[in-house]
């Protein structure tokens, strides 16, 4: 047999083992959901402000509400006037927290987190990546509360409306679960 022929047989048989192996492997994704149990109880973070679409909304509104909340006085004017208009990334909102002096994180979060977060009087914001009506996609919502319907958002269109777990939980999966952790802690 000569060299040629062998090697194509070596390469053959590589290519079928490497057709195999890539048959076998499950691209991961980024986040991956976990079962949830729907809560019993109802949570509302009081005296959060809604700051909706007649003052620009969207993710600088949502970062003004959670800043003024957390004492640190914002207006989505003053951070689009500073950022610029062009979509904010969570990363720029952050970062714009932080000059503020607050502690800023976004990160990828699960339910329970999100649960967490409101028992401690700590809204979050969070990107949806699907429309989950009356939100569209891509569209910003501060997490005030939860109970056994829904979570309870305030958005650009929306003033502490329950927005359904399932389509929530959707809609937000579909962002990789992204949220942003304002605070005033130390």
């Amino acid at each position: 047999m000569s060299s040629w022929a062998r090697l194509k047989i070596t390469l053959l048989v590589l290519g079928a083992v490497g057709i195999f192996l890539a048959g076998c492997v499950r691209p991961q994704l980024p986040f991956q959901p976990q079962p949830f149990d729907v809560p019993i109880e109802s949570r509302l973070i009081l005296q959060v402000p809604f700051f909706g679409a007649e003052t620009q909304g969207g993710a600088a509104g949502a970062l003004a509400e959670v800043m003024t909340y957390n004492g640190r006085p914002a207006t989505a004017e003053k951070i689009v006037l500073a950022l610029g208009a062009k979509t904010l990334s969570p990363h720029a909102l952050a970062v714009w927290a932080r000059g503020e002096g607050l502690k800023a994180r976004h990160f990828s979060a699960d339910p329970p987190q999100l649960l967490e977060s409101v028992r401690l009087n700590q809204p979050l914001i969070v990107r949806l990546g699907a429309a989950v009506p009356p939100l569209e996609s891509g569209d910003y919502a501060v997490v005030v509360g939860y109970n056994s319907e829904g979570v309870v958002v305030n958005s650009r269109s929306i003033n502490q409306q329950i927005i359904a777990w399932s389509p929530f939980l959707s809609g937000w999966l579909k962002a990789g679960n992204l949220a942003l952790e304002i605070t005033n802690d130390p």
